[in-house]
């Protein structure tokens, strides 16, 4: 495994594990994070934020189906399963796309994050 695949697993691992402290470390002080359709976080501080409010409806799991990359770009695309406010299990797929920033260490300086609910069509598949 490469270390730019390493390094996106792990900054995976630690979404799921709400490691504020990985991302700190690992985030450019003006890091861009684009969930599209929602919002667009802009800076380590209001990344915090957003990551705070996450923990509120904490990841129970991920499921990684694909690791691109080349020099200067990362992609991440698969399943996160979270549980809403009522308990209820949701899945979501997803595909991430992360900017490096230039520098000798891996950090990250944007995200673009493109996030649909796929509970139904799981759930249907599931059926099947």
């Amino acid at each position: 495994m490469s270390e730019k695949e390493k390094f996106l697993r792990d900054v995976n691992k630690a979404y799921i594990n709400g490691d504020e402290e990985f991302f700190m470390e690992h985030i450019t002080d003006d890091i861009c994070w684009e969930i599209v359709g929602e919002k667009d976080i802009s800076g380590k501080a209001e990344f915090k934020e957003v990551l705070d409010q996450m923990k509120e409806m904490p990841s129970v799991d991920i499921e990684i189906e694909n690791i691109f990359f080349n020099a200067t770009h990362g992609i991440v695309e698969g399943v996160v399963v979270s549980r809403n406010r009522l308990g209820q299990k949701k899945q979501f797929g997803f595909c991430d796309i992360y900017k490096f920033a230039e520098g000798p260490k891996l950090k990250i300086s944007a995200i673009t994050s493109y996030v649909i609910d796929v509970s139904r069509y799981i759930q249907y598949r599931e059926k099947r």
